[in-house]
């Protein structure tokens, strides 16, 4: 039988037609069988939902991206959630969302992401959809709200940083996602090396750059070759935990 890859977080609607009519030709012929389009914004949601009936190897997650939810009044809020519930059946995820505390000034900032994102956990739990989870500047605190909410589908975008909060996500029976700086951060590399391939999910964050060119999603097979040297496994052993992940948290 035929191992998959899936890149587990993307942005294709950020691509031009052209790069997204020739990365998905690259796709199909590498064995990348799903990528899951994140959303960030109202334009967004719409144009990954577009994308997803258009063409069926990408998948739409649905959600909005932490500092820019924070910008929201409430009005707009429910105006989003409410559309997030008319479409929720039509999407493999709900994602990016999270917390980020980067350019959070102010305490009531930091609250209102965490009220947000909890709003976010409890669509995920109504429709049991798997979160997709930013969590820039505000990792122990993500994990602390998913704990406290008793969360279960979850997949922490980009959380490869610290060691000790990786392998907490693991008892929970999280993923992680590892993605392009795999390739060359010697602390990631180190990090993963160590980390269980079980709760493991691979990401190219597309079309985010690395090394001067956009990342595509048929740039997962270059992070997969790479977690396979660092575990000193065979590539077909990634393929085969890959397929058996997603599946687990998506299908």
């Amino acid at each position: 039988m035929i191992k998959m890859f899936y890149d587990s977080h993307a942005h294709i609607n950020m691509l031009t037609k052209k790069e997204l009519e020739e990365m998905l030709e690259r796709t199909k012929d590498k064995n990348v069988d799903e990528i899951i389009s994140c959303s960030t914004s109202f334009e967004s949601n719409k144009q990954n939902l577009l994308l997803s009936k258009k063409f069926p190897q990408i998948k739409a997650a649905i959600g909005l991206y932490p500092l820019d939810a924070m910008e929201l009044e409430e009005k707009e809020l429910d105006r989003a959630f409410g559309f997030f519930e008319k479409h929720i059946k039509e999407v493999k995820a709900i994602g990016e969302v999270g917390m980020d505390y980067k350019y959070c000034k102010t305490d009531e900032d930091k609250e209102k992401q965490k009220d947000i994102f909890i709003r976010f956990i409890e669509l995920g739990k109504k429709y049991d959809k798997p979160l997709i989870i930013h969590s820039r500047y505000a990792q122990r605190q993500v994990i602390e709200t998913l704990e406290k909410e008793d969360c279960e589908k979850v997949l922490l975008h980009s959380f490869v940083d610290s060691k000790k909060l990786m392998l907490r996500a693991a008892n929970n029976n999280w993923f992680v996602g590892v993605g392009m700086s795999v390739l060359f951060n010697e602390q990631v590399q180190r990090n993963i090396s160590e980390f269980p391939i079980e709760n493991l999910l691979l990401e190219t964050d597309s079309p985010i750059r690395f090394d001067g060119k956009k990342a595509m999603s048929d740039d997962i097979i270059s992070i997969a070759n790479k977690v396979a040297s660092l575990k000193e496994i065979e590539i077909g052993l990634i393929e085969k935990r890959q397929e058996a992940n997603y599946t687990k948290l998506f299908e």
